[in-house]
């Protein structure tokens, strides 16, 4: 009673104090407001410039699945990367990772297939931190229809969609519909599609290539990307997901016959004709060394 009712001396007391607590609040809020880091201004630029976002982590610890064995593998879990392309005739975006709303939820309530999906942030603020609005996008390229590559890909149906038919029937056929992650990527059945076949220069003058790298889907694709300063990088997608694969010729059993072997040496005469690098976005080595978003490849 006595700590509760202290009379009007207690409230007198206590008052000074409060008013104290309540501008010192204030004062942090301006003091952090002031000290927060704008958005940059939407990228304009002369030549091809290339951002690599984080879009995500996946736990995994089955390598056997690829054909490997765990004491060849480095590290067993695999990066999600998402990129953005800045040409200056246009904006191109390649895969959309895991979806957006699984940042902050914990790892238990996200396991898919055996892999476990962490996220620490998403991929329409990290594009907002350079400026770019879904609307801003002029294409969309998926390198593939599985869940990991398209978490955010209806946001972007304003865009027109770069697509194989093989993946595109796959993803809008009655089964696909039932798939617990449809929602997810639905409203590109309505968007401005230009379906492709064989290899596909974006913007007409070689920088910017989608490569046709069937196998792991029948639509899979890749992307060829020219950097003034970087030189010559692939976008892989799904056609490695470990380098150990690469290295040591490996692959899941179930695409030794559907074109990925075929793919793979497309892509590694590539490299070799135009003296390019390869990007393995899964590989978690790749992942922890790539420069991310602000930063980027020139």
């Amino acid at each position: 009673m006595g700590c509760l009712g202290g009379g009007k001396a207690g409230a007198r007391a206590v008052r000074p104090v409060g008013k104290a607590m309540a501008l010192a609040a204030l004062l942090l809020l301006t003091i952090s407001g002031a000290a927060l880091p704008k958005p940059s201004p939407a990228p304009k630029v002369t030549s091809v410039r290339l951002y690599v976002f984080d879009c995500g982590t996946l736990v995994y610890n089955r390598p056997e699945d690829y054909n490997l064995k765990r004491e060849e593998v480095r590290d067993t879990n695999m990066g999600v990367t998402c990129y953005l392309v800045v040409h200056p005739k246009g904006v191109l975006l390649y895969d959309t990772g895991l979806n957006d709303r699984l940042v902050g939820r914990p790892l238990y309530e996200n396991v898919l297939d055996g892999y476990g999906q962490i996220k620490f942030n998403t991929l329409s603020g990290q594009l907002a931190d350079i400026g770019v609005t879904p609307a801003r996008i002029d294409y969309l390229v998926l390198s593939h229809y599985h869940w990991d590559h398209v978490g955010n890909a209806g946001k972007f149906a304003s865009s027109t969609w770069l697509v194989y038919k093989g993946d595109r029937d796959q993803m809008f056929s009655n089964a696909a519909r039932a798939y617990p992650w449809f929602n997810q990527y639905a409203a590109l059945e309505h968007s401005k599609t230009q379906l492709l076949s064989g290899d596909y220069d974006v913007f007409g003058d070689g920088t910017v290539v989608v490569l046709a790298t069937p196998g792991h889907t029948e639509g899979h694709c890749s992307l060829l990307v020219r950097l003034r300063n970087t030189g010559p990088v692939v976008l892989s997608g799904d056609l490695y997901h470990y380098a150990e694969e690469r290295d040591l010729n490996r692959m899941p059993d179930e695409e030794k016959t559907t074109g990925t072997a075929e793919s793979r040496l497309k892509i590694e005469e590539l490299l070799r004709r135009v003296k390019g690098q390869l990007w393995i976005g899964h590989s978690m080595e790749f992942f922890r060394t790539v420069r991310k978003s602000p930063a980027w490849y020139d």
